[in-house]
């Protein structure tokens, strides 16, 4: 899919505009507040090609998306203002307790990221030039380029002024306003002349605070200015309000803010940087042991923004951060070398290319594609990251390396570990802490065994305690039934369509390949794997082999052999030859919803049958009726056993009991 593709189908399945309050977008991830959870199509969301991973967070829905969320979320704002969903006054389920702050906080902080990471990635980039000697403090363009590395956070009382005005759904431009208050001559010349008295209004004390870089007051005062606003425009009257409305809030919400607001937004900032510190002093090691091993968990939550005011508080007082900065980037180093570890360990075509280029997106401080695309489907290698990322948090955190700017916490974000005046004992900290994390995940990955993928090594059931076809495949696709083409005569291939000659008959050149036949279980129309619409079999995750659409409601035996498995809801069956070919027969996509209706079973589990015997049947034109597409995979589950599975023909249509397959040793 392109990308305005893929928006498209993530907002349609995502129950359409209507049920989209509010959408925005991370480093990674689409995140949206929506009004109903069960409208959400989460599995089909999950196979769309594009997507990594979907996950309710915090009564947020989140798609991972990798490096082109961006893109994506360029495509799908652009859609979702054509089809005016924000217009809508129907107001969603109201986030509480925890969830609600996390996702208040993650509404206000992931929009601004762009520039306080662009600014911050600057600042290190100077650091690095002026300790390397190719630019000198006093210099003009050092001077120039160095407002712009600190503009944004100089002025991030208006950068989150708008961001929190979206959030809590009240006009933007008086939000900038009152953080213009914040940022008046008057308060901010007070404040530098160390003014001892403070200005009153209406007899109360204004507090002289310094608002620059300030974080929670603006948070604050715009929360409080959401609900103003609501209660002052009930009593303006319609054609007064452009005039009297923003008028009159500014003049209650202002002194509010700075009277009593502010200070106490600004008195929690301090006290969020003094807790740090105690953490710090009182729990050393331990603190990073704990935070840098179970950060990919925090980070999947998305409880890192919580650290957000705390951080930014800390690069604003203090000049650095000791926390949420320093353990991201050890915990990214390990993601990066679970996965490189992984790319060299794993004899897939598909993950070994997975790997790599997560791994370097991990390089890079962007580890959901690590994350969701290996190490949490292998399962062991995320274990070991997340022992390389308690290995490497407890290092930093016992020689207190600090992080001197807001960045993606990836190898580029290394310049910012350089001191102020040009130290470099912080900086070979971080070199070190992060090669501790990177070799200790890798190794570990490495001596760990973990599975192959499915598309590697197929666990194929032989009893119904190892499992069932429910476990092996997960349904993904529903969709329309096509059509087949015309049925030719099933009196073999010499009466098939003169337009579609059939293919030559294969011929195996090695006298030492041993070769399994697979004949037809049912009549119909061949479909190769690759134009079905299930990502599931389309990309060969269950194995190799091929699709027939049914023209008839029975499926007999392709082989002699036995009965491994059959599916609860009857959609499924699976049998092993006396040769040791596992086969897979598997009737429609997404059958699995109707629960056994329309099939019937004809064998048991364990029973031995012979080719051609009757093993299932089902109604085609009631299942048709359902919305079910009825191609029906047919697939070697053991394909790693074999260096290839050939299907004798590849179009037309085919008589039951036919050859099909060909397996090749």
């Amino acid at each position: 899919m392109n990308h305005r593709e893929l928006s498209k189908e993530i907002i349609r399945l995502t129950g359409g505009q209507e049920n989209i309050t509010q959408a925005w977008h991370c480093i990674t991830r689409l995140r949206f507040n929506v009004r109903e959870e069960k409208k959400v199509q989460l599995e089909q969301i999950r196979a769309l090609d594009g997507v990594l991973g979907a996950q309710f967070q915090n009564d947020q829905f989140q798609v991972v998306i990798g490096n082109k969320v961006a893109a994506v979320y360029e495509e799908l704002e652009e859609q979702l203002k054509q089809a005016g969903a924000t217009e809508t006054k129907a107001e969603p389920p109201r986030s509480r307790g925890l969830n609600a702050v996390l996702d208040t906080i993650s509404g206000i902080f992931t929009p601004i990221l762009p520039a306080i990471v662009g600014t911050g990635m600057l600042k290190g980039i100077l650091a690095l030039l002026v300790t390397l000697g190719a630019l000198h403090e006093t210099s003009g363009e050092y001077q120039i380029l160095a407002s712009i590395a600190n503009a944004a956070f100089y002025f991030l009382p208006f950068l989150l002024a708008v961001s929190s005005a979206r959030k809590f759904k009240v006009n933007e431009y008086i939000a900038l306003t009152l953080a213009g208050t914040l940022l008046y001559p008057t308060i901010l010349n007070a404040y530098l002349e160390n003014h001892l008295e403070p200005i009153r209004f209406l007899s109360l004390p204004v507090s002289i605070v310094n608002y620059t870089q300030s974080v929670i007051p603006i948070i604050l005062g715009v929360w409080l200015l959401s609900y103003v606003h609501r209660w002052v425009d009930r009593f303006i009257p319609g054609p007064v309000k452009v005039i009297f409305t923003s008028m009159i809030v500014l003049v209650i919400t202002v002194p509010i803010l700075l009277i009593a607001i502010g200070p106490l937004g600004n008195y929690i900032g301090i006290y969020l940087e003094i807790g740090t510190s105690w953490l710090f002093a009182h729990s050393g090691p331990l603190t990073g042991i704990v935070l840098g091993g179970l950060m990919p968990v925090i980070v999947m939550t998305g409880m890192h923004y919580a650290f957000f005011p705390g951080t930014l508080q800390n690069l604003s007082k203090l000049g650095y951060d000791v926390l949420l900065l320093p353990l991201n980037l050890v915990a990214n180093m390990s993601q990066a070398g679970a996965v490189m570890a992984v790319f060299l360990k794993t004899r897939n075509k598909s993950m070994k290319s997975i790997a790599l280029s997560s791994g370097i997106s991990a390089f890079l401080g962007i580890t959901e594609p690590a994350i969701y695309g290996v190490t949490l489907k292998l399962k062991k290698p995320f274990y070991a990251s997340i022992i390389g990322g308690a290995a490497g948090g407890g290092f930093i955190t016992a020689v207190g390396l600090k992080c001197f700017g807001f960045a993606v916490p990836g190898l580029l974000s290394l310049p910012l570990y350089i001191g102020p005046n040009g130290g470099m004992a912080n900086f070979w900290y971080a070199l070190i802490g992060v090669g501790i994390s990177f070799v200790v995940s890798f190794t570990v990955t490495l001596l760990l065994k973990w599975d192959e993928p499915i598309t590697q090594q197929t666990a194929v059931p032989s009893s119904p305690e190892q499992g069932s076809v429910a476990q092996l495949i997960e349904e993904k696709a529903t969709i329309a039934p096509t059509t087949a083409s015309e049925s030719a005569e099933r009196s073999g291939t010499t009466n098939r369509s003169k337009q579609e000659p059939a293919p030559p008959p294969v011929t195996v050149h090695s006298i030492e390949e041993k070769k399994g036949e697979i004949f037809s279980p049912l009549t119909g129309e061949l479909v190769a794997l690759k134009e079905l619409p299930d990502p599931t079999f389309a990309e060969e995750m269950t194995g190799k082999g091929i699709a027939i659409y049914p023209q008839e409601g029975r499926v007999t035996a392709p082989f002699d052999g036995t009965v491994t498995m059959i599916a609860k809801s009857k959609h499924a069956i699976m049998l092993s030859s006396s040769s040791g070919i596992d086969i897979l027969i598997h009737v429609g996509l997404n059958t699995v919803s109707l629960k056994g209706e329309f099939f019937e079973e004809k064998v048991v589990i364990g029973q031995r049958v012979n080719k051609g015997d009757l093993l299932l049947e089902f109604d085609i034109e009631s299942i048709q009726a359902a919305g079910i597409n009825l191609i029906t995979p047919v697939i070697v589950a053991n394909t790693p056993d074999y260096l290839d599975i050939v299907p004798v023909q590849v179009k037309g249509v085919i008589p039951m009991n036919e050859l099909l397959l060909l397996t090749v040793r």
